[in-house]
């Protein structure tokens, strides 16, 4: 079956076999492990998989590629389901031995990683190959960001290596890293104060190059005392900052 790429769902599908098994080596599959893998494409990827476990389930939006992969895989215990990972209930996929895979489509890598961290649903690790751009932008090695902070909130997240535009077919124009992320525990106790933070840090952010005193102006009705400059940018603080930003908020509501 010919395969058509649709730009429209952001396909670029990984081909070059030394980066695929640098992916499943890096993703440190055993046989006992559940796999969601999201964005399966033509399968490279998938094939690799299979070799290390039975237990696949993958999404894919394109009913197409969805034909193609259970006709390719018929003998495999693969479940092949038609469906955008967005609309997905994380909640019914909480599983400690679960491992998340994929090449994710670059135009909405973020809001999947966001939304799997921002559900807290329990799994082993993920591991997915995004644009370098975004991958710095969660783990930065100097200036914070609104994602970053809320990345280090939830999870311990790593960039591993890149890949080159050559890798792919069609070429996309930038390169990707992949990156693995692992849940931690370090702040559970303010899990309950995320959806506050998350208000506080999209105020914050709103103008990451101006001083933190102007977005503290609209979130204080009397400005509290912090340990921190008050001429710093929101990208200058690390996330001790917007706890204590956070904890002088709770304090006055």
């Amino acid at each position: 079956m010919a395969i058509s790429y649709k730009k429209s769902l952001g396909q670029n599908f990984l081909k070059d076999n030394f980066y695929l098994e640098r992916i499943i080596n890096s993703s440190e599959i055993q046989n006992s492990n559940n796999v969601i893998e999201i964005g399966p494409g033509d399968g490279a990827l998938t094939t690799h998989i299979l070799e290390r476990t039975q237990n696949l389930v993958a999404y894919e939006i394109d009913k197409g590629l969805i034909a193609l992969l259970s006709k390719r895989f018929e003998k495999k215990n693969a479940n092949f389901i038609n469906k955008d990972f967005l609309e997905v209930d994380l909640s019914e996929i909480n599983d400690s031995s679960l491992i998340i895979m994929g090449n994710l489509p670059y135009n909405i890598s973020s809001q999947i990683i966001l939304n799997i961290l921002e559900a807290n649903i329990e799994y082993e690790h993920c591991i997915f190959l995004i644009q370098k751009e975004l991958a710095q932008r969660f783990c930065p090695k100097t200036k914070s960001s609104k994602i970053s902070i809320i990345a280090e909130f939830f999870c311990d997240f790593e960039i591993l290596f890149d890949i080159p535009p050559e890798a792919f077919y069609p070429e996309p124009k930038v390169t990707s890293s992949l990156v693995k992320i692992r849940k931690h525990s370090r702040f559970n106790d303010r899990k309950e104060s995320f959806i506050a933070l998350k208000r506080i840090l999209s105020l914050c952010f709103a103008n990451p190059r101006k001083k933190i005193s102007n977005p503290l102006k609209n979130i204080f009705n009397i400005m509290p005392r912090f340990s921190f400059d008050m001429n710093s940018r929101p990208e200058e603080l690390v996330i001790q900052d917007y706890f204590e930003i956070l904890s002088k908020y709770e304090e006055q509501i």
